[in-house]
């Protein structure tokens, strides 16, 4: 064999080469081109465009994948008389590979078909879940509540699943065409016995769980089902429509809260058995780990929550009470099972834990509110000097000119202590609105220091030190008009000159 003809056939080779691999990567391009349009067709943004007309799609792919499977056997037939035919001729080093790459394309077409036809069926069980999950979104508040965020995660679960299932179907894909050809078989070969037995233990390991998975899917079946019975049966309850004795509506959503929480904990207490990994040693390991340091870091956090479980049955307050916890006093605008939150009347938000909260005296001024209402004081010392129903006058009137204060029952004004230098009165007077009683009782003491002031009464408290004409009783005139008069002070001064 001459150097040329050595050349020449080097050449013919390279050349061979060089068109086998642009004639792969031409038909690699043409059917990834056909796989996007599919994806983003059928199981993208697209998918509303279609209207109808993705019946029609559909129908299509499926009559076109069972033409091909029905005319495989002919179709090889004449494509492999075609490829030798064509391999006849001295271009192709190789004359059976023009058969071969004819059949690989007839089998990578039906491949693409079957998979576009799996893309239609991804997508129309996705945008089916997406739309009923986003009509349940839509009539669903935006609060926090476990339906909610449910619809959520099942929204943020539906994408994930998509995306797994076109992954894994066009991994499948490119391995299957790439095995068709046979520049690209034996790299296709040479990866599955690197990577054939890792995903073969990972997909037995995946058959082996499904009987677990398969209770876990009926016990969350059951706890959904359940947890659905309770919140129909809770809301009935707040509602008024469902009454149990002795059961008030206050106490419903407290209730529900707490059943919720230990069926969800015997919900898991159930399914622990079935998780992933359960019998392994670390991961009973770090059960113990996590128990222990619950057990160890929520002793408080457990005193609260039982705390705040007596607080909501014994009725000591409700959201919107003005209350007395201890030293302070404010509104309560949040109760949960471990701390209660107290507006005050300078506006500062107080957050109390419910363990000293049951450990301290509460006093409730909004549960007197039906009851006749909530009785503010005012005290003030009067000397012996003015009458007594002068001052019993003066303090019912102050307390008429008081917004909030109620006249029925109507103001009362009772002697508390007869002093060494004044006589101790105290005005009692009603008011429903315990949320201002702080700003009516200093308009009460206002009102009260006014009607004093008019009267020309004044107040010995706090005690006036003087000294007084003891010759003169100090009595009223009007009380006893027939005492003698003042026979004065006598004072005896020396003067040295």
């Amino acid at each position: 064999m001459t150097p040329e003809t050595m050349l020449s056939g080097e050449l013919a080779r390279s050349l061979f080469l060089l068109i086998r691999v642009v004639l792969g990567l031409a038909t690699m391009a043409v059917l990834a081109v056909c796989v996007r349009q599919a994806i983003l067709t059928f199981a993208g943004a697209r998918y509303h465009q279609l209207g109808r007309r993705k019946y029609w799609w559909a129908g299509l792919c499926l009559l076109t994948v069972g033409i091909l499977e029905v005319l495989q056997r002919p179709a090889e037939i004449a494509l492999t008389a075609l490829g030798r035919w064509l391999g006849s001729f001295r271009v192709f080093p190789d004359p059976n590979w023009p058969a071969a790459t004819l059949i690989a394309i007839y089998h990578a077409l039906a491949a693409t078909l079957v998979l576009i036809l799996a893309i239609q069926g991804v997508g129309a069980v996705y945008w089916g879940v997406q739309s009923r999950l986003e009509a349940w979104h839509s009539r669903t508040s935006p609060r926090a509540d476990l339906y909610f965020h449910l619809l959520i995660a099942a929204r943020k679960l539906n994408h994930i699943l998509r995306a797994a299932l076109l992954t894994g179907m066009l991994v499948t894909y490119v391995l299957v065409v790439l095995r068709l050809f046979p520049l690209t078989a034996d790299i296709v070969l040479a990866g599955e016995s690197y990577l054939g037995t890792p995903a073969q233990e990972v997909a037995l390991a995946i058959i082996g769980y499904l009987p677990n998975l398969g209770y876990l899917v009926v016990i969350g079946a059951l706890g959904w089902l359940a947890l659905r019975l309770l919140r129909y049966v809770f809301d009935a309850l707040s509602t008024g429509s469902l009454t149990l004795r002795g059961f008030r509506r206050d106490w419903a959503e407290p209730t529900y809260k707490l059943v919720r929480t230990l069926l969800l904990l015997f919900l898991l207490m159930v399914s622990f058995p079935f998780l992933p990994g359960a019998g392994s040693q670390f991961f009973q390991g770090f059960s113990l780990f996590v128990g222990a340091l619950i057990t160890l870091g929520s002793a408080s956090a457990i005193g609260n929550i039982v705390a705040g479980t007596v607080l909501t049955y014994t009725g000591a307050f409700r959201i919107g009470d003005m209350v007395q916890i201890g030293g302070t006093y404010g509104i309560v605008i949040e109760k949960t099972l471990l701390v209660t939150r107290v507006r005050t009347v300078e506006n500062e938000e107080v957050t109390i834990p419910n363990s000293s909260v049951l450990s301290s005296a509460v006093v409730n001024f909004s549960s007197q509110t039906a009851k006749g209402g909530v009785i503010l004081r005012v005290s003030a010392g009067i000397g012996y000097a003015v009458d007594w129903r002068t001052v019993h006058r003066l303090m019912v009137d102050a307390a008429g000119q008081t917004q909030h204060v109620l006249e029925d029952p109507a103001p009362r004004v009772w002697q508390t202590n007869l002093g060494d230098f004044a006589a101790n009165y105290e005005l009692r007077a009603w008011t429903k609105r315990p949320e201002v009683m702080f700003e009516t009782l200093s308009s009460l003491r206002r009102n009260v220091l006014e009607a004093f002031n008019r009267a020309g009464v004044e107040i010995m408290t706090p005690s006036v030190r003087a000294h007084r004409d003891a010759s003169d009783v100090a009595i009223p005139p009007e009380i006893f008009p027939t005492r003698g008069p003042a026979r004065g002070i006598a004072v005896d001064v020396d003067r040295k000159e």
